[in-house]
């Protein structure tokens, strides 16, 4: 059972540092999708853009390494729940927009696929979140 925990913990790991990369490679690109939401304040987009990756990142690397797994874990499960609520509020609004998720290119629109691949991310980051806690119950 340790091996699957590592190696889902290790997957989501992945998956945010996959998340993170165009992100920190360009944040302008990376702000326009943000802007587009319609979510933040303009002030807030230029911080968010170049913040969010970066905790993408750590939060990716304390999955992968196993450092911090409850607090990666919850962040990764609270992140996820909030881009998921995000992409619901943009299709609600009928805001046409790239999901933000893996790349900032124009290619990526959120779609049906785009939420039942982001709702699997959160349902593997809620396995490890509740995993990291029962591990750290039984120490």
């Amino acid at each position: 059972m340790r091996i699957v925990y590592f190696l889902l913990r290790a997957a989501l790991g992945l998956v945010f540092l996959a998340a993170a990369w165009d992100k920190v490679a360009d944040p302008l690109a990376f702000a326009k999708i943000i802007r587009n939401y319609q979510i933040l304040p303009e002030l807030l987009v230029g911080f968010a853009a170049l913040v969010l990756p970066w905790i993408e990142v750590v939060v990716g690397m304390c999955l992968l390494v196993g450092l911090f797994s409850r607090g990666a874990g919850l962040s990764a499960t609270l992140m996820m729940a909030v881009f998921l609520s995000a992409m619901a509020w943009a299709m609600h609004k009928g805001i046409s927009t790239q999901c933000g998720c893996f790349t900032t290119k124009a290619d990526d629109a959120i779609s049906a696929r785009t939420f039942v691949r982001d709702g699997s991310i959160l349902a593997l980051a809620l396995v490890v979140t509740v995993g990291a806690f029962l591990r750290a119950r039984r120490a």
